[in-house]
């Protein structure tokens, strides 16, 4: 008698999608057969499933739904330089039993391989193809490229202002890494660098905004009041073959003198961590109100008299309530940037305005319920523009 398990996810999966196991038994043909799989998460029980023979002697189980639902996103605003994301990961194995018998009783069982789920989900095209290697920093990857966790092209530019703030992830499947920040001025010459010890693995996020960079390593307020752009980059500390450092993320500083209120978004993105966007024409504020009330019959007495004053209603409003909207234009924008803007922002179920300067972050809905990809052939100059409604709502005072 024996269990074999086939196949199993990746050691890093998106826990938004399908997490499915495959196994199978010799001993199908057995009365009262059927598969006995416990779920183990972060080391301990989480639950037990009764699962039966379904094509042949092979049956599957998806842990997807378990594992989705004990992650979480949080955006991480204390100033911190780099997190270990634990909230938006967990470790995971499967173990299964085979079960049967007049009276049903388990027998031979086998163990997955220790697995870890983070809260990502991908349309099921960048699924099948997702290669977790290609965001892993690692000594002993040789895959190329290793990228931070976000699907911004790469060819263009990625633009943050000093007061602003700028999130990236990676997974380290290693025993540490370092973070390496190089600052460039406008002849691309490197004005001031830094390595910072991470000492974490895993998952991880980096608060990659310039006040951050500037609180937690040796660069200085003037490095980056002389520079056009920096650089990012994960290096892992692993003995591993290859070097495994991750792709040198650029970022564009925003120095441009702009006519209107900038408004940055920050959003939970297809990875499980934080894009940002930051919309630079005009916004426009506007406000609908509801308006509470009942219709009371006309008139009023007066003594022995029954009379219509003018000062007597009949339509009476007891309360009102009012919400907040925003409409946020961006700037003129390449067709790769707007269509992957609509489909990160539109589709991400929570999203921040920031405020006072990257120290304040105000959930907002995004109320566009479809978006179509801009072409620059079709469409000419391309720009985007989004309504956002403010989750605070104003109740007044009754009447």
């Amino acid at each position: 008698m024996a269990v074999t398990i086939y196949d199993e996810p990746q050691k890093y999966s998106t826990a938004g999608n399908p997490l499915m196991f495959t196994f199978s038994s010799d001993e199908t043909a057995q009365p009262n057969f059927s598969f006995i799989v416990e779920v183990y998460v972060n080391g301990s029980l989480h639950s037990t499933h009764q699962v039966f023979r379904q094509f042949n002697t092979l049956s599957k189980f998806d842990c997807s739904g378990i594992l989705s639902s004990t992650l979480s996103s949080p955006l991480i605003v204390d100033g911190t330089l780099t997190t270990f994301y634990d909230s938006a990961i967990n470790e995971y194995y499967i173990i299964v039993y085979e079960k049967y018998g007049a009276t049903p009783t388990t027998q031979a069982s086998d163990t997955s391989a220790t697995l870890y789920a983070f809260n990502g989900s991908l349309r099921h095209p960048d699924w099948i193809d997702f290669d977790y290697q290609n965001y892993n920093a690692d000594t002993n990857n040789s895959t190329s490229p290793r990228l931070f966790l976000t699907s911004w092209p790469r060819a263009k530019r990625y633009y943050c202002g000093l007061d602003e703030r700028v999130f990236l992830g990676i997974i380290c499947d290693d025993t540490g890494m370092n973070l390496r920040v190089r600052i460039y001025n406008s002849s691309n010459t490197q004005i001031a660098t830094d390595l910072v010890a991470v000492t974490l693995s895993n998952f991880i996020v980096f608060d990659a905004s310039p006040s951050t960079i500037i609180a937690n390593t040796s660069i200085t307020q003037g490095n980056f009041d002389a520079a056009a752009y920096y650089t990012i980059e994960a290096r892992p500390t692993g003995g591993g073959a290859y070097s495994g450092a991750s792709e040198a993320f650029r970022i564009d500083i925003d120095l441009e003198c702009h006519r209107y209120d900038t408004k940055r978004l920050h959003w939970l993105n297809k990875f499980g961590v934080w894009d940002s966007f930051t919309f630079t024409l005009v916004s426009v504020d506007s406000t609908n109100v509801e308006s509470y009330g009942y219709q009371r019959e006309k008139g009023v007495w007066d003594n022995t008299s029954y009379t219509y004053p003018l000062y007597q209603g009949e339509r009476v409003t007891f309360a009102k309530r009012a919400t907040d909207q925003l409409i946020l234009n961006s700037d003129w924008i390449s067709q790769e940037v707007q269509q992957w803007l609509v489909r990160s922002l539109y589709e991400s179920p929570v999203v921040y305005l920031e405020q006072e300067n990257g120290t304040e972050f105000e959930p907002v809905n995004i109320t566009n319920s479809s978006y179509q990809f801009k072409t620059r052939r079709r469409d000419g100059l391309i720009q985007e523009q989004i309504t956002i409604e403010r989750t605070y709502s104003y109740t007044s005072q009754l009447n």
